[in-house]
C-alpha cells in the first residue's frame, strides 16, 4: 500500500462519524430485512438505517459513506430506491498486513531491548 492510498484512508476515518458509520457496517449491527436484497456480502446495511441509527441526515451520511468508499474502506451497491454498503475487505486484509508488519516489527525491537 503506498503512502497516498494510506493518506486517504486515515483522512477518511479522521472524522468520528465515518468511524461509527465503518464500525455499524462491520459490526452487522443493521442487516437488509431481505438477503436476496443483498449481493454485495451478507453483511449489509441500507443507508437509510445508518442515518437514522446515527441520528444524521441522509444527505450527510451519504456524504460520509462517499468518502469511506473513495478511500477503498466500503462498497456500495443501489437496489431500486435503496443503497446497501458494505466492508471492502480486501482494503482491510491490505491494512491488517501493514500494521502486522510493524507490530511484528516493533515486538522483535521490544524482545531484543529485554535480553
Amino acid at each position: 500500500m503506498n503512502d497516498s492510498e494510506l493518506v486517504e484512508v486515515f483522512a477518511a476515518l479522521a472524522a468520528e462519524p465515518r468511524l461509527k458509520l465503518l464500525r455499524l457496517v462491520h459490526g452487522k449491527v443493521l442487516r437488509c430485512g431481505d438477503p436476496s436484497r443483498c449481493d454485495i456480502s451478507e453483511r449489509c446495511c441500507n443507508v437509510s438505517e445508518l442515518a437514522e441509527t446515527l441520528g444524521l441526515t441522509l444527505a450527510t451520511t451519504s456524504h460520509h459513506l462517499k468518502e469511506l468508499r473513495r478511500a477503498g474502506l466500503i462498497r456500495t451497491e443501489r437496489r431500486g430506491r435503496f443503497i446497501f454498503c458494505s466492508i471492502q475487505p480486501e482494503m482491510m486484509y491490505r491494512l491488517a498486513e501493514l500494521f502486522g508488519q510493524i507490530a511484528e516489527d516493533c515486538g522483535s525491537k521490544v524482545q531484543a531491548a529485554q535480553r
